[in-house]
């Protein structure tokens, strides 16, 4: 006898009795072969049973000055994988010579995948960058989603004497991010 266990953000329940099962996966988006483990012993005394699943697809951010396939690449510039509350899933991707940030094994499908969440966290230093929650629903196996991290726009830096009003002073200012 089969029984179907409806798992909803990662958590199911159902009453189940003792016995050895093997275990199969019907998850839209993953390589439904890959579930771990594939059987299972349901004993006494033991309630809660984590299984995991893999997906194939590959999502590549592609990171430019305009956000264009062509544009200058921006490199270093970071982001994680989250979910839609902004909570992390993964370690910081680093965006390549080419500005390719690459997130292995995410879910796709041509209808129905579910929604990958990602957010950027730093650029090189040079470029302005959203760091929101973005999203994007793979439907082929492999992706790119072009990025714009434009360049720092100019701006004016005065500097005057604190008690000579308006004394212009020349000199260097430093910034340096926190």
């Amino acid at each position: 006898m089969a029984k179907n266990i409806i798992i909803t953000n990662g958590v199911g329940e159902e009453e189940i009795i003792n016995g050895s099962f093997d275990v199969a996966a019907v998850v839209t988006g993953y390589d439904n072969s890959t579930i771990s483990p594939a059987s299972i012993s349901v004993v006494e005394g033991t309630n809660t049973y984590n299984f995991t699943i893999s997906a194939t697809g590959v999502l590549t951010l592609h990171v430019t000055e305009d956000g264009t396939s062509s544009g200058t690449p921006i490199v270093g510039a970071t982001f994680v994988r989250v979910d839609s509350e902004g909570n992390t899933y993964s370690s910081l991707i680093t965006t390549d010579s080419n500005g390719d940030a690459v997130f292995e094994h995410v879910p796709f499908a041509e209808s129905g995948a579910p929604v990958v969440y990602f957010r950027q966290t730093a650029s090189d230093g040079e470029h302005e960058f959203d760091n929101s929650i973005q999203n994007v629903t793979l439907t082929t196996s492999s992706e790119v989603i072009q990025i714009e991290n434009a360049v720092g726009a100019l701006r004016t830096i005065t500097l005057t004497d604190a008690n000579y009003n308006n004394l212009p002073i020349s000199g260097e200012l430093i910034l340096t991010n926190e």
